[in-house]
Order: C-alpha cells, then sequence, then structure tokens
C-alpha cells in the first residue's frame, strides 16, 4: 500500500512538472519577439483553418504550429478570409490571431497624374506582399482587345486611359481585373466632365483632347497652368506651328530627368513634337479632371509661348518668340 502511495504521489508530481514544464514552454513560444522581420502571408479562398495555421509555421510568424492550435482552440478563431496578412516573424500568438480575424490587409497602389503604364507597373512591383507582377501588369496592358471602354475605339495604347487614384489591389487578383478598373475609373470621370467619346472640342476629338491633356499635365502644376497651356498647344496648332514641348521629348527618348540634348530635340519619334507638327499620336501619361478640363475650358489668351522662369512660381506666358526670351535674359530659367 505503502508503494502504491509512492507511485501515485510520483505520477502526480510527473504530471505537474509536465503542466508547469509545459505552460512555460506554452508561454515562452506563444511570446512576440522584439526583432521579428515583416512577412507577407497570402490566404488563399477555401483555404482550411489547419492549411493556414501550417504556412503561418514554415514562414516563422509562430514557432509551433502545434501549440498555435492550441491557444486558438482555447482563444477561438472564426472564419480568416481570402487575402494578404502582412505579419512578423515570431509575432506572438496574441498577435498573430488578432491579425487574422481582424481580416486581410488592404494593398494599395496610387497612380498619380502623369504617370505612363511602365511606372504603373513599377509601383505595382513595389507594394509589399503583393501577388501582382509589373511584367504581368505590362504584358496584359498590350492586349486591348480584352478590355472594354468607350474611349479605346481610336486608341493605339492604355497610356492616358488609366485614371490616376488609389486603387486597391486583389493579391488574389488579375492584371486584366485591375487595368479594366482603372479604365472603368476614367470613363466615368471624363464623362462627368462632359468628355464625350465621338464629341469634337476646339477642333479636337476626344481622343485629341485627351492627347493634349497629357501634355498639359506634364507641362504644368496647376489647373490654371492646365488651362493655360491648353490654350498655347491649341494656338500652336490653329497656327500650324510645331508644339514643341519638352514633355513629349521626354516621353519618347525615356529621358524623364537628366537635361534634354540636342540629339534627344531631333529624335524621329512621332511622339517628338519638335520633329512633327500637330499632336503625338497617343497620350504621353495618366491625365485625371483636372488636366482635361484645362483643355475642355482653355483660358483665353493669343500666347504661344511659355517658360518657367527664375523666381517665379508660376509659368509665364508669352505671344511672342522675342517676348519670351526677353522675359529669359532678365529673370533666367529654373
Amino acid at each position: 500500500m505503502r508503494r502504491l502511495r509512492w507511485v501515485l504521489a510520483a505520477l502526480a508530481g510527473l504530471v505537474v512538472l509536465i503542466v508547469v514544464v509545459g505552460g512555460v514552454a506554452f508561454y515562452v513560444e506563444s511570446q512576440p519577439s522584439p526583432h521579428g522581420q515583416p512577412v507577407a502571408v497570402i490566404v488563399t479562398p477555401g483555404e482550411s483553418v489547419s492549411s493556414i495555421f501550417d504556412r503561418l509555421a514554415q514562414a516563422k510568424v509562430v514557432r509551433s504550429p502545434f501549440l498555435f492550435k492550441a491557444y486558438s482552440a482555447i482563444k477561438g478563431v472564426g472564419v480568416i478570409d481570402a487575402g494578404v496578412y502582412f505579419l512578423r516573424t515570431n509575432e506572438g500568438y496574441a498577435r498573430t490571431l488578432g491579425r487574422l480575424t481582424a481580416g486581410p490587409s488592404s494593398l494599395k497602389l496610387t497612380v498619380l497624374p502623369g504617370m505612363t503604364v511602365s511606372t504603373i507597373a513599377s509601383e505595382l512591383k513595389s507594394i509589399p506582399g503583393n501577388s501582382l507582377s509589373g511584367s504581368a501588369f505590362l504584358r496584359a496592358s498590350t492586349n486591348l482587345a480584352v478590355f472594354h471602354s468607350p474611349f479605346l475605339a481610336h486608341a493605339t495604347s492604355l497610356q492616358g486611359l488609366l485614371y490616376p487614384d488609389t486603387y486597391f489591389v486583389d493579391p488574389l487578383g488579375t492584371a486584366k481585373e485591375l487595368i479594366q478598373q482603372m479604365l472603368n475609373r476614367s470613363a466615368q470621370v471624363f464623362e462627368a466632365d462632359g468628355l464625350s467619346p465621338a464629341g469634337h472640342y476646339h477642333s479636337l476629338s476626344a481622343a485629341q483632347v485627351i492627347v493634349a491633356a497629357s501634355i498639359a499635365e506634364k507641362e504644368a502644376n496647376s489647373a490654371t497652368g492646365f488651362a493655360k497651356v491648353a490654350r498655347v498647344i491649341l494656338n500652336r496648332l490653329a497656327a500650324g506651328m510645331p508644339l514643341q514641348m519638352d514633355s513629349t521629348v521626354r516621353f519618347a527618348t525615356a529621358n524623364y530627368s537628366n537635361p534634354i540634348t540636342g540629339a534627344q530635340l531631333k529624335d524621329p519619334s512621332a511622339y517628338n513634337t519638335y520633329s512633327h507638327t500637330g499632336l503625338p499620336p497617343g497620350p504621353i501619361g495618366a491625365v485625371d479632371s483636372a488636366g482635361l478640363m484645362g483643355v475642355l475650358h482653355p483660358q483665353r489668351g493669343s500666347w504661344l509661348y511659355f517658360v518657367a522662369l527664375r523666381g517665379h512660381r508660376h509659368l509665364s506666358f508669352f505671344d511672342t518668340f522675342g517676348q519670351q526670351q526677353a522675359a529669359i535674359s532678365r529673370y533666367g530659367v529654373r
């Protein structure tokens, strides 16, 4: 009997030891690390909770999938929605479970006025945790036949038709879906601003209005500037003069930051408005409402020239070349 009591006491002690050691291990494993590295975990539609937890362990978000499953069973875990979750290695059980139950993170893509299709693709590539590659976006953008927009009828590319805005990117979606969303947004805004795909405005077709607006977006930095640059464009077109806009040379030569060279001013590209009269064959960047309205409602004036003068906040506009050169001699160019 005495031996039996000894055995039972030993077993009870062993159980207590196991519980204590297990509790300590559970506590240690569940604590967040101050040195965790950011990781992104994508949950696919219909994926089981067990599979998600196993991948959390593979990504080193949790150290022990078994203990994390036990913790989640105690705390209770609801539905984990599909999407991308931004976590950290050794996140800690409470934080990890909290982030999972809070829902997926939002992937934001911000398209700014003047951005080209390739620039948008680069921005898409730089979003952490995003599974849509920039190369996939560029490939999809070349197949105009799969997209729908009333402004695509006379377009040769998507340039200028991907509306500047902030978009929530579905990491499980496709590049085609994202592009179509941008096209829908541009069509919505353009039509709300009064641009009809079949209309004509100041002797320009709707497609040409978008081209002119894309140049104004690049040349000016304010709504007033857009309207004045648009007037210069219209006046030069009416006079049969080449537009001679530096922004078109930069687009033609992909020189967006360095000084424009003499050779680049003579580049034979159809987009170079120094080498060719008239508007380029397509837009040179993303067009927003402000740029579009500048062309639809240009400011009255007889200007043919403009320049950014040193010490002047806004562009300065002139009727003659001589007036422009006199101003440059006095103030210099910024």
